[in-house]
């Protein structure tokens, strides 16, 4: 075969390539659809009426300032004067609101199991499920589930909610953290953090 005629079948002959590649990858067109700077959220349990609302803020930088140790050495933020835990840092958000509801009956978190969480995030996604063939409903739940934002599960006997989020650490490593909470009040916390590499 000459070798003008093979250059242009090889050029007709990637076309069709190229076209199935896109149709086999649809997720990539997906992550156009997040969010990664949601600051409210309201997360639902998919088993019973069970809604815990969000809402994060970041403080203005004119609020944070930097302490020092004896020797004169950064020893952490303080936010209106009041020391942060790490990773707590300017353009960091902490958390305004965390409101648990049970079948309409507000179950109260006090504050100490949540209001030090810096640096918590939310993200959203436009992408519907239920608006994709049926062979890529699938893969945009499990897209979906891998989002960052607080999930609320109840528990199998139905006696207490599971509330999960994961938040970004050192060496791009994760930690979850979860609250088990009671329909009388009772209320856990739990942060578990795998070994990472530095």
């Amino acid at each position: 075969m000459k070798r003008r005629s093979f250059l242009s079948l090889s050029a007709l002959s990637a076309v069709p390539v190229v076209a199935m590649a896109a149709d086999e990858d649809p997720e990539a067109g997906w992550y156009d659809t997040v969010n990664a700077d949601t600051l409210k959220f309201t997360a639902k349990s998919d088993e019973a009426d069970i809604t815990l609302r969000i809402e994060l803020f970041k403080p203005a930088e004119s609020d944070i300032t930097e302490t020092k140790d004896e020797k004169g050495e950064f020893r952490s933020y303080q936010y209106k004067g009041k020391d942060q835990p790490y990773p707590f840092r300017p353009g960091v958000n902490l958390l305004k609101r965390f409101d648990l509801t049970w079948e309409g009956k507000p179950i109260p978190i006090p504050e100490r199991f949540w209001n030090d969480l810096p640096d918590l995030r939310i993200s959203t996604s436009t992408l519907d499920p239920k608006k994709l063939p049926p062979d890529l409903a699938s893969r945009a739940q499990e897209f979906l589930i891998h989002l960052r934002q607080p999930r609320v599960l109840l528990s199998a006997e139905g006696g207490t909610v599971l509330i999960e989020w994961d938040r970004a650490e050192e060496c791009d490593s994760l930690s979850t953290i979860r609250w088990i909470v009671s329909k009388s009040g009772v209320v856990l916390r739990h942060r578990h953090c795998p070994p990472h590499e530095c």
